[in-house]
């Protein structure tokens, strides 16, 4: 959310920011930590837990599986300035949604 992904930037925000210091208990892992828990821990759970999020919504109502729409819209971002989303990759990974 505010575009900080360098884990040493991470690691010095924890120690500044009174938002960043609460969102961890007050707690100040060093840049390897945090690379640690994002590379081995998080990224076998982040899937499990779109799915399960995804899940959720369908039961509260929220979303529908029923149809799924394709969107042309190119989006800028700000990590990728020049990457735009193609509907080409979109189809190709629609089994995975």
């Amino acid at each position: 959310m505010n575009n900080i992904y360098f884990y040493r930037k991470i690691e010095k925000v924890l120690g500044e920011n009174i938002h960043f210091m609460w969102v961890s208990g007050n707690s100040r892992p060093d840049f390897r930590a945090i690379n640690y828990f994002q590379s081995k821990r998080l990224r076998s759970e982040i899937h499990h837990l779109f799915s399960e999020i995804v899940r959720l919504l369908v039961e509260l109502g929220y979303v529908s599986l029923e149809v799924q729409y394709i969107d042309g819209t190119k989006i800028e971002s700000t990590v990728g300035r020049y990457t735009f989303v193609w509907r080409k990759p979109i189809e190709k990974n629609q089994s995975k949604l």
